[in-house]
């Protein structure tokens, strides 16, 4: 049966977050997080083609998804694409 699985973000790095070693920092706990709320970061970094300098992929469920809406996460000003698998 087709389900909503992976949900692909992109956003803008947080500049407090101020280089390379902030990052990888906040992406750590924030990868602590999603898994709280039931998420699994498949990975996180920096994409090419798009606006937005900061992209993490998750998988997990749409409704342990919505619970991160309301966190801080490590990018500001983002979007999600999610991926149905068949």
């Amino acid at each position: 049966m087709p389900e909503i699985k992976f949900f692909v973000t992109y956003g803008t790095w947080r500049p407090e977050l101020q280089g390379l070693e902030g990052i990888q920092k906040a992406m750590k706990e924030w990868s602590k997080t999603a898994e709280e709320n039931g998420l699994k970061v498949q990975f996180w970094g920096a994409p090419f083609g798009v606006s937005e300098n900061a992209i993490c992929v998750m998988k997990g469920t749409v409704e342990n998804y919505t619970k991160l809406a309301a966190l801080n996460a490590s990018y500001a000003a983002s979007r999600t694409n999610m991926v149905l698998i068949w």
